[in-house]
C-alpha cells in the first residue's frame, strides 16, 4: 500500500512533498483528496481563491483514492490529506502516528435510495459502496442499522469510486446505495427514492477530514496553521458567495445543470460544512464501533490521542 500511493502520487504530483519542510521548501506542501465530491469545495476554493498564497503557502492538491492517499500521508509523499475517519483510526491501528485536525464533513451526507416501500426489502440485495473500508461504506453500515437491518442481510458491492456508485445505481445493476447531491437529481430521474436521510440522524463522524502525521505537524506548526486560517477562510467564502461556490463546485465536478448545483450547494453549505471544522474523538469513535468486527486493532487505538483542534480559530460572536 505505502509503494502504491507513493507510485499514485509521484504519478499525479512530480516532485511531491517528501522534502517539504527544509530550505526553501518549507512553506510547500503537497495535500491529497480521496474524492471528486462537494465535501473537498473549501479545498479547491483555498486553492483556486489564493487564500493558501495569501497566507505564504504553496499548496498542491492531487487527487488519489483513500487506499493511496493514507500510505502516500505516512511515507512522506504529501504533507496533509483529506480522508475520512475510518482510514484514520485503521491507520492508527496499524501504527501509523497520526493527528486529525479538522473535519469539513461532522455527520453522514448522504440519503439512502432504493426502489422498496419497506427497507426490511432490501435483504439479499445488491447495495454499492466504493469499497469495505472508506468512508461510504462506514455510512452505509450505519444506514442499514438506522432501518434494521445487518451487514449480513445483504450483498455489499465495492464499485471503486463515487461516481461509480451513482452509475451503477442509476443503470441499476445494483438495487440500493448512498448517494447525495448533485448525483440525486439523476437518481431520482430514474426512478428512486429517498428511504432515509442519514445527514437527519446527525450521528458524529468524519465523512471528510484534513490529517497529518505527527512528526510532519510537530515541525510545521507556523505552516499548519495558515493553512487552517486560508481553510476557515475558504469554508466562509463557500457559505458566503454562493455564485462563486457553484462556479468552482460546477468545474469540478463537470456538472453544469444549475438544478442541481444549487441543491449541492445548499445542502451542503447550510446543512453539512460547520462553521469551525473542530474535529472530535466522538467522530472517529464511530468509525471504530463500525470496523471493530472486520479489524479489532482499532479498539486499542487512543482516538483521544488522534484529535488535535489547537490550529483552528474559534468562531466569534
Amino acid at each position: 500500500m505505502l509503494i502504491a500511493g507513493a507510485a499514485a502520487l509521484s504519478a499525479t504530483a512530480c516532485g511531491g512533498g517528501g522534502s517539504a519542510g527544509t530550505g526553501a521548501g518549507a512553506d510547500t506542501m503537497t495535500v491529497s483528496y480521496s474524492q471528486v465530491v462537494a465535501d473537498e469545495l473549501p479545498l479547491w476554493i483555498a486553492d483556486e481563491a489564493g487564500l493558501f498564497k495569501a497566507q505564504g503557502l504553496d499548496v498542491k492538491l492531487v487527487s488519489l483514492s483513500s487506499s493511496d492517499g493514507f500510505p502516500a500521508l505516512v511515507s512522506g509523499q504529501s504533507q496533509l490529506a483529506s480522508i475520512g475517519a475510518s482510514e484514520m483510526v485503521s491507520g492508527a491501528a496499524s501504527g501509523a502516528e497520526v493527528s486529525y485536525l479538522a473535519t469539513l464533513t461532522p455527520v453522514f451526507p448522504y440519503e439512502l435510495f432504493a426502489k422498496v416501500d419497506d427497507p426490511k426489502q432490501l435483504k439479499g440485495k445488491r447495495i454499492g459502496v466504493t469499497s469495505t473500508s472508506g468512508s461510504l461504506y462506514i455510512a452505509t453500515l450505519a444506514a442499514l442499522k438506522q432501518v434494521g437491518l445487518a451487514q449480513t442481510d445483504v450483498q455489499l458491492t465495492p464499485l471503486g469510486s463515487v461516481t461509480n456508485v451513482n452509475n451503477a445505481l442509476v443503470a441499476g445493476t445494483i438495487d440500493a446505495a448512498l448517494s447525495h447531491p448533485p448525483a440525486t437529481t439523476e437518481i431520482e430521474a430514474a426512478g428512486f427514492r429517498s428511504i432515509l436521510d442519514l445527514a437527519q440522524q446527525n450521528i458524529p463522524t468524519s465523512n471528510v477530514g484534513i490529517a497529518g502525521t505527527k512528526e510532519y505537524i510537530n515541525g510545521h506548526k507556523d505552516q499548519i496553521r495558515r493553512f487552517m486560517v486560508a481553510l476557515q477562510q475558504a469554508i466562509k467564502r463557500e457559505k458566503t458567495d454562493k455564485a462563486y461556490a457553484i462556479e468552482v463546485l460546477g468545474r469540478h465536478l463537470n456538472i453544469t445543470d444549475a438544478k442541481a448545483l444549487d441543491e449541492t450547494w445548499q445542502y451542503y453549505a447550510g446543512e453539512i460544512l460547520p462553521d469551525v471544522p473542530t474535529p472530535t474523538k466522538e467522530q472517529l469513535q464511530t468509525s471504530v464501533e463500525e470496523l471493530a468486527a472486520s479489524h479489532p486493532a482499532v479498539r486499542n487505538v487512543d482516538i483521544a490521542s488522534l484529535v488535535d483542534a489547537s490550529f483552528l480559530t474559534p468562531a466569534t460572536g
